[in-house]
Order: C-alpha cells, then structure tokens, then sequence
C-alpha cells in the first residue's frame, strides 16, 4: 500500500473501528489513491499500523469485498479491483 495513505480512524467515536477503516480505505480507492491492482499491506501489518485488533482489520476488508472493490487472494494478497468491479459501496449502507 502506498505510504502517503493517512488511515486516521478516531478510536474515540461512537462509529464501529471496522466501519471506520473500512470508509477510509474505500474513499482512497474511489478518488484513485489506492489504484486498481494496488496491493494492500496484510491484515497483521495494518492491525500494527492502526494499533487495533486483526479482527477490526478483517472485518473492514471484508465489506470491501462484499462491495467489490477489493479482492482477497490466499498466498497472494489483497488488491484493489478495477472499477467495473465495483458491486456496493460501504459508505450506501444504512448502518455499520
């Protein structure tokens, strides 16, 4: 994942982490930041980076794969997907 990416989340805000992180990183893929076939660093890397369990990392890139616009490969990684990919955005759902 690019280093220039701030992912800011507010542990302190009523909004779920796992929403939180999930509606940064989709925003960095719809204005292009983090481009199609961009690979992003691993669930244990972005928990570290974060300072926030792996299951908040986990679930966040789960509903971007149920939103299409990542897709997650055993062995290989986690790439941002093109957007005709791009099924249902995280940020359309009525609650985290």
């Amino acid at each position: 994942m690019t280093a220039t990416l701030s992912l800011a989340i507010d542990k302190h805000s009523p909004v779920p982490l796992y929403y939180q992180l999930a509606l940064v990183l989709e925003g960095a893929i719809h204005s292009g930041v983090l481009a199609p076939g961009t690979r992003l660093d691993n669930e244990l890397e972005l928990a570290s980076r974060l300072r926030v369990a792996r299951v908040t990392v986990r679930s966040a890139l789960h509903r971007l794969v149920e939103a299409g616009l990542v897709v997650r490969t055993p062995g290989v990684g986690t790439h941002v997907t093109s957007p005709h990919q791009w099924a249902r955005s995280p940020a359309h759902s009525t609650s985290p």
